[in-house]
Formats: structure tokens, sequence, C-alpha cells
């Protein structure tokens, strides 16, 4: 890819007035580098992670922002000689290059975009990697902008050919490694089952609604559970999904259904083909002796593009008249009105997958490489490219998602000690876990790695 060359001009002499101007921003540049390159001396070599260098790129470059100075220096003078330092400056470069961006200087992006490409790699390390892929997505960001190419959209159904399917099933069993030996759901989802029994411990006849069953692996979970009830015998299970695929619903559904058998549960498996944006009270078959439980997981934030459909979502739940609600989110506010800020929080979130998948799936190269070089280099594409109704793949905070339930009428309740003690217990089941952190965020929980969220998980009730 060829880059367009700044032209080199005379410059003639600055006035005095200029010159200390300019001698206090070089002053001010050199201070958030000196602060930076001291953060990093403080930390040793083992301890310091993609997270760690993210961080602190970030405050050093809000503080230079605050200062009002330029923190980059594109000069052999500014490369410093720790390779960790090396890897601050390769994150200061790509936030810079982030910013030119965002006030449409594209030449002077594409020239900081360069240092980047040429110290990235997908087959680098863990942050050289993310450097790559994020360096990528605003170089086509620029192209776009430009005119210069049409950004490639998913192929529709039908359009969809035999080689297509088959890197599709890839892909998903790729998914499938990733959901296993990561932390974040298996954490979420034991602490939320423990959440959902708490809540529907008298009832003998339960109805569970998931409106984002995935590969359905928290349910013998739950089933195991209600069958260990001596006090409250358990009458029938029905569980209820919500999805767009009839025919992966099946599936999971079969393969529940055959292990309730296997434990002699009374078990019922219904579907609602649906892709949550007209759903309707009248789609579920309740009755009116069985407790109803709603369990929502990385699925909410998927309407975000259609607020409507999102708050009909949230009042049709209410219509349900669940005992309980059991939700799980992202918690990063990607869906901020301002780029910058949605480039940093995609930024941090990123580097918590890039640092925690080389970490968690070391043994896993192939399913580790498919996860980054398709799953999180599309996340990050879209991140920076999306406009309009492919925001859909943007995250909000779990202030975002309080403030909106309450709004609905809907109220907070704390999770137990018991249901916490469950997550911290599933952490330290895995040695591979021990920077996974869950940590309480009011009435709720959330779950991170290396103390940055990236779950959140939190209970309600009409």
């Amino acid at each position: 890819m060829s880059f367009l060359a700044q032209k080199k001009r005379e410059n003639p002499p600055l006035p005095s007035t200029s010159m200390s101007i300019l001698k206090k921003q070089c002053e001010s540049k050199q201070s958030c580098k000196e602060n930076a390159v001291t953060k990093l001396s403080m930390i040793s070599s083992q301890e310091i992670s993609v997270v760690d260098i993210v961080r602190m790129a970030t405050e050093t470059m809000s503080q230079c922002i605050s200062q009002n100075s330029d923190c980059v220096a594109y000069d052999s003078s500014f490369l410093l000689q720790s390779e960790k330092s090396k890897d601050l400056e390769l994150v200061l470069s790509l936030q810079a290059a982030a910013i030119s961006f965002s006030k449409q200087q594209f030449d002077q992006a594409r020239n900081r975009l360069s240092f980047c490409q040429r110290c990235a790699s997908p087959e680098g390390t863990p942050l050289q990697r993310l450097i790559y892929y994020f360096a990528e997505a605003l170089q086509e960001g620029i192209s776009a902008e430009r005119g210069e190419v049409s950004l490639q959209e998913a192929p529709k159904e039908s359009q969809k050919c035999p080689a297509f399917e088959k890197a599709f099933d890839i892909l998903l069993a790729a998914s499938s490694d990733f959901n296993d030996r990561m932390p974040f759901c298996p954490v979420s989802q034991f602490t939320a089952i423990q959440a959902l029994l708490e809540n529907v411990a008298s009832a003998r006849k339960i109805h569970v609604v998931d409106f984002g069953i995935k590969s359905g692996t928290q349910w013998p979970i739950l089933m195991q559970a209600l069958i260990n009830r001596n006090n409250c015998p358990l009458e029938y299970l029905k569980i209820t999904v919500v999805g767009s695929s009839k025919e992966m619903l099946e599936k999971i559904g079969n393969e529940l259904s055959s292990f309730a058998a296997s434990l002699k549960i009374p078990f019922a498996f219904k579907m609602v083909i649906s892709d949550l944006k007209n759903l309707d009270k009248h789609f579920f078959e309740l009755a009116a002796d069985e407790t109803l439980a709603v369990y929502s997981e990385l699925r909410l934030a998927t309407l975000l593009a259609w607020p409507h459909h999102l708050v009909s979502v949230l009042e049709t739940i209410k219509k349900l008249r669940p005992k309980v609600i059991v939700t799980i989110e992202v918690d990063s506010n990607t869906n901020a009105p301002i780029f910058l800020d949605r480039f940093n929080a995609s930024l941090s979130l990123s580097a918590v997958m890039f640092d925690s998948l080389e970490v968690c799936m070391k043994q896993n190269r192939k399913s580790r490489e498919i996860i980054e070089s398709v799953m999180l280099r599309q996340s990050i594409k879209y991140l920076i490219t999306s406009k309009g109704e492919e925001s859909m793949h943007r995250q909000e905070s779990v202030g975002f998602w309080r403030t909106l339930f309450r709004k609905l009428g809907m109220f907070e309740i704390a999770l137990s000690n018991c249901a916490l003690y469950q997550a911290t217990l599933t952490v330290k089941s895995n040695p591979r876990w021990g920077s996974c952190t869950v940590e309480c965020n009011g009435k709720g929980m959330t779950v991170g790695w290396k103390g940055t969220p990236v779950h959140f998980l939190t209970v309600w009730k009409c």
C-alpha cells in the first residue's frame, strides 16, 4: 500500500513569542513521556501486559491532550531503549493516528499509521497483533472516507457457497473453543444460574425464557442443580428460546431434551423464531401456575442501533411478569457518540481479549488465530467504519443499562454472597484464569481481566 508523503517545507525563523510557546510544548511533551516511562520502570518486565501498556498509553495521551501537546514524535530520538517502552510508543502512535482520523486529517493519520504497520504483525506479540488490526481498520476507514474503496458487505444467504459454509463451520468450532477456554462466559454463566436458582427456589413448575441461548451449555448446569433440590421436587422444566436460526435452535433443543431425559426431568423445549425486533407476549406459551424466569446473555446490545426495538423488547419482558430477570452484557462503552471515546473503549477491551487469548488458548493456537483474525478483526473494523444500522456491533457500559431498566420500572436486586462465591470458585477451577478478576459493581458483578471489566451481570425484578 502506498502512502501520501508529507511535503517538506522550509520554516522561517520564529518570533520570540512563538519560540516560548514551542519550548513549553516540548517541555510538556517530554513530561508526558517521562511520566509514562517512569510508570513502566515501576513494573517488572514479567508483570507488564498488553492491558498495562494500553492503560498507560491512554493515560499518557489524555494527559498530553489536556496539556495541548503532541505526545508522539516520529524521529529516532524518541525511540526508547526497552522493548516495553517501544510497545508504549507503538500504542501512542496508534492513538495519535486515531486523533488525526477523527479530525479528518487523513494524510497525517496515514503517516502515523505507517510507523504502526512497520512494527506490527498478525503473527507478532499480542500487542503487535492488536496494533496491526487497529491500524488496518483505520487505513480502511480512511479509504472509505475518501471514496477510494467501498466497504465489503457480508454475503447474503442467497450468495453463500459451500466454501463459505465450510469456513463458517470452522469459525463455529473456534468460537466454541473460545467460550470453553476463556473465563468470561463460564464465570458469568455459573453465577447467573446460581442467581436464577435462588429466585425460583420454591417453584415446582419452572419456565425459563432465554433471549440469547448461544450453545445452551448453561442449562444442563441448571438441570443438575434442580434435581438435587430435596425439599422441593421439580414437576417440570420448560425452556423457551428466542433466535433467528430454526436449524440451530432445533439442534440445541434435541441435545437439551436428551440430557433432561437422562436425568429423568420432565422437560419441554419451545422456540420463538425472531430477531427480537418484533416480539409479542403471545409468542410465549405461558401457564398460570408456572414460575417464569428471563435470561439474556450478550443479546440486548445487538438492538442498540434500534433504540425503539430495544425498549419494545424490555416492555415485552415486563408484560411476561417474570419472577426474575438475569442479564449479562459486555461492560464497555463502544457506543459513545464521540469517535475517540469509542476508539479508546474498544482498544481497552481488545487489549484484554488479546492478552487473555494468549494465556488461555496457548495450547490452541489455531483457534486463537481464527478468533483474532476473523471475529476480533471484524469487530475492530466495525467500530471504526460502521454507520447507521451497522452500529449493532457496539456495546454500552453497565450504567447505561441500569438507567434504562429503572426508567422502564424495573428494580435491581443484589447478588447473594453465595452467587459471588460461585464466581470465585469458577475462576479458581482453571489455573490459566488466574488473571480473571471478579468484582462487585453496585448490586451486580463484573468479570474482567487484570482489573479491566469485560462482562457485567445484574439481576432485576419488575
